[in-house]
């Protein structure tokens, strides 16, 4: 029987490219948060039905949360990794940061997966195995200036694995979180874009200003490192790390 994979902002470039990785391993997937009619239909196109569902959702409310995995289980009868990958960005001062905004990151970013991971965690102890990764950040180990929330709520969920952990350290269920340097998305483009067009200077040199600052390997983290590690962290052999914090961030927080 074919293991089942849930990934929270599995309809997110990060997100689906984590979906697509494990549905190449046969494993059943399950997508769930926010996610645009066009992609819905571009998604249907790359994963069968049979293997696969969808759930456009809000995921800040408990009884989406409780629908997605009531029809999960009833469908593949397990689930067997959760990743929590949805999250939001704002970037403002302190002083200018919007209360509206901080609750909302904060409820998406840290408080969603908490919920998901309490829903999700009984069915993993009576299937007795479970892996949940938390897709975090560097701003989850470091601070930024200018990300309050988003670095309050990566912490959180940092500290929120290590809970978890400690919780399931005797069961064959880990919880680790994966913090990602500069991912070549939607979001990072338009900061290059931005970049090249301030200073009139080519997309190429733009990327290079860009995470100079930051990630001393000169290069993205490509989506499908990120997914080829969630499933090392998902196999037996990775019984043993859980409560890791784990860096893919091209030297970042070593400096």
């Amino acid at each position: 029987m074919n293991k089942t994979i849930l990934v929270t902002g599995g309809g997110g470039e990060i997100g689906f490219s984590i979906v697509q990785y494990f549905y190449q391993k046969n494993y059943n997937v399950v997508i769930a948060g926010l996610v645009k009619a066009k992609n819905i239909k571009k998604i249907k196109t790359k994963i069968s039905s049979k293997r696969s569902l969808i759930f456009n959702v809000e995921l800040t409310r408990k009884k989406n949360l409780q629908k997605i995995v009531k029809i999960s289980l009833k469908k593949f009868k397990s689930i067997d990794v959760l990743v929590n990958c949805a999250g939001i960005q704002f970037v403002s001062p302190i002083e200018k940061y919007p209360e509206k905004i901080w609750r909302k990151m904060i409820d998406i970013n840290l408080t969603a997966p908490f919920l998901m991971i309490k829903e999700v965690l009984p069915f993993m102890r009576k299937n007795k195995f479970g892996r949940i990764i938390n897709i975090a950040s560097t701003h989850g180990l470091i601070g930024s200036i200018n990300k309050s929330a988003y670095t309050a709520s990566k912490h959180g969920l940092v500290g929120l694995t290590k809970v978890v952990a400690l919780e399931t350290a005797k069961e064959n269920i880990t919880c680790n979180s994966i913090c990602p340097g500069f991912v070549l998305t939607g979001l990072i483009q338009d900061q290059i874009d931005f970049i090249a067009k301030k200073k009139k200077i080519s997309i190429p040199k733009a990327q290079i200003m860009l995470i100079k600052e930051k990630q001393p390997s000169l290069e993205f983290v490509k989506k499908e490192d990120i997914a080829a590690l969630i499933y090392f962290l998902s196999s037996k052999e990775a019984k043993q790390i859980t409560g890791s914090n784990i860096p893919i961030d091209g030297a970042w927080i070593s400096q």
